[in-house]
């Protein structure tokens, strides 16, 4: 078991840095338990469990089967994961959104000979993640902190967050076309 640590901590050496620096962090700064918002954790955990059973129910890959067939070329696929991404993470937040889409993705491009375009598809899936994210307070853990803490309406929240997020949908989809 310990030959077994040992090895996981030699072989991830992000994770192994990471955790070295948390603890550092926990042992000089001033660490509570009140900081943690367990109700985010406890929400993002249940939607991870919701995608993980639709994965595990074969779903996710009988979609992006369909994907793949209904897009003519690459650039029809970039733009419908990018889209579906950009919508899914409205209500699964970006996290999630992110954790399902990128290796469906990254699993029907791996046979794709322009590998730098398939690159800037991951990359285009993954800012639209974190942009369509932001019209819901269930988008991002920073949206649910921010609308929860403040008491902001929800009419306010979307009016706030709607001009940014149909702005950058725009440039989007403008961008994946050039």
């Amino acid at each position: 078991m310990g030959k077994r640590m040992l090895a996981f901590f030699r072989t991830d050496r992000l994770f192994s840095i990471s955790l070295l620096l948390a603890l550092i962090a926990c042992f000089f700064g001033t660490f509570r338990w009140s900081f943690i918002d367990f109700k985010v954790i406890l929400s993002l955990f249940g939607l991870m469990l919701v995608i993980n059973g639709l994965e595990e129910a074969g779903l996710l890959r009988a979609f992006g089967q369909k994907l793949v067939e209904k897009s003519r070329n690459l650039r029809d696929l970039i733009r419908s994961i990018v889209l579906l991404s950009f919508f899914s993470s409205m209500f699964l937040t970006n996290d999630v959104a992110i954790l399902t889409l990128l290796p469906i993705y990254l699993l029907l491009t791996r046979k794709e000979q322009q590998r730098t375009s398939v690159l800037l598809g991951a990359v285009y899936l993954i800012v639209a993640a974190n942009l369509g994210s932001s019209l819901f307070p269930f988008g991002n853990p920073q949206n649910l902190f921010l609308f929860s803490y403040y008491q902001i309406s929800l009419p306010q929240f979307m009016w706030t967050t709607g001009t940014f997020v149909g702005l950058s949908l725009l440039l989007l989809l403008v961008s994946i076309q050039l």
